[in-house]
């Protein structure tokens, strides 16, 4: 039966227009009876097109493959995923055409001019007009600049703060190529994680952002987790959250209390992931991000990176109209680790993206911290009280299965 066919209905959404596919979701995976959701009345046009994309998915749920099944729960969370496989018939053409340019921003991955000429002084002093880069001699220079800075900054002399960073990347990038290509040992995922965890340590230092990794809970995602339980689940204990690889949290002095508040999750598979690992783990991304974008209603946009081993992807999610669309913003970018990719990453594209993704993360912690850190004014007194909103689930979450009476 064609989706379109089916009856509109005047439906009660409980706070969310897909409420009832919730439902039917949670159905699903409990084998309880399936009721296939009527379509209100009162979609806009792309909630429309995500309805219409889902609803019939339902009926053959539990014949679909991994991936098709996180993208329903994707559209299910009202998230226009411009690039998942069936995007052009589920929005046509047309409408990815309109939606496109609200992600894509080449200039995120142009070379900096900045950075350009940090990075042609270093190769230039240390190839001494030779056409092979050489690792070691890059790191030195790095290194003997650094010092120089180190030195300025103990005369009480203004350092470029920025400077040093690049240098700082830099000195970690050339040190990682230096081996051999035969004793370059092979590349796990903790490996990975650890050198991923250093670049971010040297972006965000002393600027208020932590990153924490390790598989810690987003508590965003316990908050849906509980509310989608709560609603459709007969689980009346707060669920607990999913765990993630990289959280970023900015930090805020608040009523006396340190708040952390939750502000990206960039997600990490080592290196020999398949593309079928490495796809789920996008879709688990983009709904960790969204609980985030969310919790946070000032803000417009959340840009995270999607990483593969030493390979990251830059993601740009934002709310469009009533929903959020999310696809590829730029080109990657690459940590090198031999000589070769070393020269690649000499032309300052990947390292000027993330000094781009550090500028957003900063500007986004700002955003948090003015928001929290703000006046509230006093509620004016009414004759009668009236009680806050029930809370509104946002995100799909795959359902527990444990369950209470």
């Amino acid at each position: 039966e064609d989706i379109d066919d089916l009856e509109s209905a005047d439906i009660d959404d409980r706070g969310h227009p897909f409420f009832f596919i919730f439902r039917a979701l949670f159905d699903l995976h409990h084998r309880r009876p399936l009721q296939v959701p009527l379509r209100p009345s009162n979609l806009s046009e792309i909630q429309g097109m995500l309805f219409s994309f889902i609803v019939p998915k339902l009926i053959q749920f539990h014949s679909l493959k991994r991936v098709q099944k996180k993208d329903i729960h994707v559209a299910s969370s009202m998230i226009a995923h411009l690039e998942h496989d069936e995007a052009e018939v589920v929005f046509g053409k047309d409408m990815l055409d309109k939606l496109g340019p609200l992600i894509v921003d080449e200039a995120f991955s142009e070379a900096d001019d900045e950075v350009k000429a940090i990075l042609s002084n270093v190769e230039t002093v240390a190839m001494m007009g030779s056409k092979k880069i050489d690792p070691k001699r890059i790191r030195l220079c790095a290194t003997k600049e650094l010092g120089l800075a180190a030195d300025d900054e103990l005369k009480s002399v203004k350092v470029d703060g920025h400077k040093m960073c690049i240098l700082e990347i830099l000195r970690l990038m050339a040190k990682r190529s230096e081996k051999p290509f035969a004793d370059i040992p092979k590349e796990t995922e903790s490996m990975t994680v650890r050198v991923w965890q250093d670049v971010f340590d040297i972006l965000f230092e002393g600027s208020g952002v932590s990153v924490t990794t390790g598989e810690t809970g987003l508590t965003a995602s316990r908050e849906e987790r509980t509310v989608n339980e709560q609603a459709h689940g007969g689980v009346k204990t707060p669920a607990n959250p999913r765990k993630v690889d990289f959280l970023l949290l900015t930090s805020v002095e608040h009523q006396r209390k340190l708040v952390h508040i939750e502000i990206a999750d960039y997600e990490h598979k080592g290196p020999m992931a398949s593309d079928e690992d490495v796809a789920v783990q996008l879709r688990k991304s983009i709904r960790h991000n969204h609980a985030i974008l969310t919790r946070l209603p000032f803000l417009d946009e959340i840009i995270f990176l999607d990483i593969k081993g030493f390979t990251a992807r830059v993601m740009r999610l934002r709310h469009h109209e009533s929903v959020h669309v999310c696809g590829t913003m730029a080109d990657e970018i690459v940590l090198p680790a031999t000589p070769a990719q070393l020269k690649i990453f000499m032309d300052g594209r990947s390292l000027s993206a993330l000094f781009r993704l550090r500028e957003h993360v900063l500007d986004t912690a700002s955003k948090v911290q003015a928001s929290i850190l703000q006046p509230k004014r006093p509620p004016l007194l009414a004759r009668t009280f009236t009680p806050p909103p029930a809370p509104k689930s946002a995100t799909f979450y795959t359902p527990t299965t444990k369950r209470t009476k």
